[in-house]
């Protein structure tokens, strides 16, 4: 894990100051994934990536990229990494006898309950991870100036890379859908991965692709409904299907 976070903290102390208005930083915490131990043991590793957090890291008054950029007399980067990674390890609520609390309204949270029950895998070896590092205002960051939105992205995209290469999923479901997001899922596959192989499309409903050792899906975001709901089962059908001959 000390390679990961090693590169955690060079990708975020690159960040450039001058792309961002400090003075309307309503930026939340940064996102960064740190995989529960049965993550390693299970066999079949899955990554499932919304599009960006809704306020992460916020009530506690530890939002702000000015933490991340080093304006905060007494924050080191060390220190803003091992909040968002005790943020993350926080994310599936514990109930008082330490069993996972599975009752939540977020339609995310419940497709991730259910990608665990049906793969029969416990939910900690599923890695939850965001396409875009960072929400603004508990919105997305993509509404923002051009020169953020640059600098967000491409930092993003650089901490999801370094995600990836480092845990070897076999899939990727970027449950983030395609209107905004496809280009940017592109861009990752292209610029900071090994490239990518369509394997098949539905428009605005499903993508799977192949990325290096990887199988990948894009679909909607699980609050989707209008027809939706079958392509996240479809995805679910399909991993069960490759992991009879390949898992």
């Amino acid at each position: 894990m000390e390679r990961l976070f090693d590169a955690y903290r060079q990708i975020l102390q690159e960040l450039d100051v001058r792309s961002f208005d400090l003075q309307e930083d309503q930026y939340s915490g940064v996102f960064l994934p740190a995989p529960f131990e049965e993550y390693w043991h299970s066999p079949v590793k899955i990554m499932l990536v919304g599009r960006e957090t809704a306020g992460w890291n916020t009530m506690n008054g530890k939002n702000r990229m000015s933490r991340v950029l080093g304006l905060i007399p007494g924050i080191t980067i060390e220190q803003v990494i091992q909040e968002a990674v005790d943020r993350y390890r926080q994310h599936l609520s514990l109930n008082n006898d330490g069993t996972l609390n599975l009752k939540s309204r977020s339609r995310f949270t419940q497709y991730y309950f259910r990608l665990a029950r049906e793969l029969n895998i416990p939910p900690q070896s599923i890695v939850y991870a965001n396409l875009l590092a960072w929400d603004y205002d508990r919105l997305t960051p993509l509404t923002r100036p051009e020169n953020e939105v640059k600098e967000v992205i491409s930092a993003s995209l650089q901490l999801l890379a370094v995600q990836i290469k480092h845990l070897k999923p076999n899939f990727i479901i970027f449950a983030s859908g395609a209107r905004r997001t496809d280009c940017i899922i592109k861009r990752l596959l292209t610029e900071y991965l090994d490239g990518y192989e369509t394997v098949s499309v539905t428009p605005g409903r499903l993508w799977e692709f192949k990325t290096g050792n990887a199988v990948g899906f894009r679909i909607a975001h699980p609050r989707a409904m209008r027809g939706h709901q079958k392509y996240r089962e479809q995805v679910i059908e399909r991993i069960k299907q490759l992991c009879t001959t390949d898992c």
